[in-house]
């Protein structure tokens, strides 16, 4: 169904990766406050003493549990990307821009190709890649983990998203 779709550019792609990063901030935030909440409860149950500590951010913060929140937030920005690029092969920044991840054969990705996507695109860097080679439209992860990125038209767009053929 998507194999003759055009593939996403650069300027799509970055004005995607904004959008997401303003999804990923809030949920970089909500995340923070869960842990922290975490923390405080058990400060109130007394399983916790935060003696030696001027708040709850210093105490997770210092440590061997920096790396543990650490882990825990990059998890979360991990799992966002992977959640919907496998569910839907969508974020919400690619929805707004009418773009969808599949691969070379229009299939979902999995959790191996997602993952590896992620890595192989070393924090966006990967989509100057574009423009080192010219006209053939795939990033750097895009041609190491045999993935597109391709343009959907208004009306496939609308299609995927009323989740009529959605996966």
């Amino acid at each position: 169904m998507y194999t003759d779709a055009p593939r996403a550019g650069f300027a799509r792609r970055l004005s995607a990766i904004i959008y997401d990063i303003l999804i990923l901030c809030a949920l970089v935030m909500l995340a923070a406050g869960v842990a922290m909440l975490f923390v405080q409860l058990l400060v109130w149950t007394s399983l916790l003493s935060l003696e030696g500590y001027e708040d709850i951010a210093a105490y997770v913060n210092s440590g061997w549990r920096r790396w543990l929140y650490g882990i825990y937030i990059l998890s979360i920005m991990l799992g966002f990307y992977i959640y919907f690029w496998c569910k839907a092969g969508q974020t919400l920044g690619m929805r707004a821009w009418r773009m969808l991840l599949v691969t070379h054969q229009g299939n979902p990705l999995t959790f191996g190709q997602a993952l590896s996507r992620l890595v192989l695109s070393l924090f966006g860097l990967g989509n100057f890649w574009l423009w080192l080679r010219w006209g053939k439209g795939l990033a750097l992860q895009d041609q190491l983990t045999h993935t597109q990125m391709i343009v959907l038209t208004k009306e496939q767009s609308k299609i995927l998203n009323l989740h009529k053929t959605a996966r």
